[in-house]
């Protein structure tokens, strides 16, 4: 989820809910990583007096229940990283001291060209998502999932969304009853060269948890109806059916491990639900079950307001994940235990929960948690900040930007804000400022902007007035020059 103005982001909403200090980690995550993935092929032996039957096997399958675990390891405990009591203590970074090399990959036109269309492909904060796993990129935009090579080249559409899109002057609103796909807010997620996502039959009700693997064709047919024909087919293998799409259904899958994934859920579905995180095999046995402590009731409100982000991504391929509204970033040790790992602490300006979803309620100077990505090395947080009453329009968003060195165990702030994401000073060719999208497992760094964002730069006063070599400006000219403005381009640091 990537709000440009208020205005979309609250239409965007409204429409989804109708559908739906410093202690250094001593932890070698690596060899946690592959200890779990060799060890933890979901042992389900039954000597373990916490275990209990699992109600939610197929085909009469037998499997068993784990209690869940969240405590923190004594030896390691979590990171802190106190973000706005160290805010005035900044420094100005460049891209040269976190990567050695750029390039960019300009994603091929597929076939069915609205694939790759995104309706803020004038801004700087797109609508699009891109994941990899280095072999594969998967384009994931408002009509659907589209696969590439990782050399740009199209190599098939994954999905097509066709109904429940609707577009309002200048915003666009998705989801609903007639809504039969892929939710473009909600992104999907790939490991082990296996496709994880939420596919939702708005017309049956449905919420499906399916799997894909890329270039491998099967399709799993449902029930023809009425509203919507011919389009009764899902790419993959079904791992849950929910029967409920109105709120139950996943807001998020992951693989986890050989024959087993997760489900997330945001914070209006955990709060209500009380599931924040639930891990199953592929026969559909649940695993484990972790709760959600913080409930929503008493809510009068007829529609809610979120404006943090559920936080989601793999760190040597262990699913890492902050709630909104929480200061704990966790890992999943499949299948039943969360480790936390680092704390991210607002102070006075964090917001609780329920003032958060209270869309009466005023979020001047509260900050909230963008985006978080990790490699081997860094810890990338971009934050926002709310500076004008949330009921109004326009530019109401700041965007603060810091760095965690876990070489150096140091916390490093962007001096400033943007109105737009934005992020580092690029010295290695004096292109476009850099933040990571995504990070891939190869620890490729990735950043997916439009044509217009590139040559929109080109012809900025940022750019006319940057002390980069000749060649490096006669190479970023070249580079935009080349574009069309709808255009997706990967830009990727190493």
């Amino acid at each position: 989820m990537k709000p440009s103005s208020n205005s979309v982001v609250l239409l965007l909403l409204f429409l989804s809910i109708l559908s739906c200090h410093n202690n250094n980690l001593k932890t070698d995550e690596k060899d946690l990583a592959r200890e779990i993935l060799n060890e933890k092929k979901v042992k389900t032996e039954s000597n373990n007096s916490d275990l209990k039957l699992s109600e939610a096997g197929k085909e009469g399958t037998v499997a068993f229940r784990k209690r869940e675990i969240r405590k923190a390891d004594p030896e390691n405990p979590p990171i802190k990283l106190y973000i706005s009591s160290t805010k005035n203590d900044t420094r100005h970074l460049k891209l040269s001291d976190i990567a050695s090399s750029i390039r960019y990959i300009k994603l091929e036109t597929p076939p069915d060209t609205a694939l790759l269309y995104d309706p803020s492909f004038a801004h700087n904060d797109l609508h699009s998502y891109i994941r990899s796993d280095g072999n594969h990129i998967i384009f994931q935009g408002l009509f659907g999932l589209t696969r590439f090579n990782m050399m740009g080249e199209y190599q098939e559409t994954i999905w097509k969304n066709e109904t429940g899109i609707k577009f309002l002057g200048s915003g666009v609103g998705y989801g609903g009853q007639d809504f039969f796909g892929v939710m473009p807010n909600t992104p999907v997620s790939i490991q082990n060269g296996i496709l994880y996502y939420s596919f939702q039959d708005g017309p049956g009700g449905n919420s499906n948890a399916m799997k894909y693997k890329p270039g491998i064709k099967k399709n799993i047919s449902l029930k023809s109806n009425d509203e919507i024909t011919g389009l009764l087919n899902m790419p993959g293998d079904t791992l849950l059916n929910s029967n409920q799409i109105f709120p139950s259904g996943f807001d998020y899958i992951f693989g986890t491990g050989i024959n087993t994934w997760a489900g997330v859920n945001q914070k209006w579905n955990s709060g209500k639900s009380g599931a924040l995180l639930v891990t199953y095999n592929d026969k559909g046995d649940t695993l484990c079950v972790f709760k959600d402590y913080d409930r929503i009731i008493n809510f009068s409100k007829p529609n809610y307001r979120n404006p943090e982000k559920l936080s989601c991504y793999y760190f040597n391929g262990l699913l890492t994940f902050k709630q909104e509204y929480n200061d704990t970033v966790f890992r999943l040790i499949p299948p039943d235990r969360i480790l936390p790992t680092f704390i991210i602490e607002f102070g006075d300006s964090k917001v609780n929960y329920m003032d958060g979803l209270n869309p009466d309620f005023d979020l001047s100077g509260k900050y909230f948690l963008n985006t978080i990505q990790e490699s081997n090395d860094f810890l990338f947080i971009c934050y926002i900040q709310y500076y004008t009453p949330a009921s109004k329009k326009g530019k109401a968003i700041k965007y603060y930007y810091s760095l965690f060195d876990k070489k150096e165990d140091k916390l490093n702030n962007l001096p400033g804000f943007t109105l737009e994401p934005a992020g580092i000073n690029n010295d290695l060719n004096g292109g476009i400022p850099f933040w990571p999208d995504f990070i891939t497992p190869q620890g490729e760094m990735m950043k997916l902007v439009s044509g217009k964002v590139i040559k929109d730069y080109i012809s900025s006063d940022e750019f006319k007035k940057s002390g980069m070599t000749a060649e490096n400006r006669l190479k970023q000219i070249s580079i935009a020059s080349g574009l069309k403005p709808t255009d997706m381009v990967i830009v990727i640091a190493k």
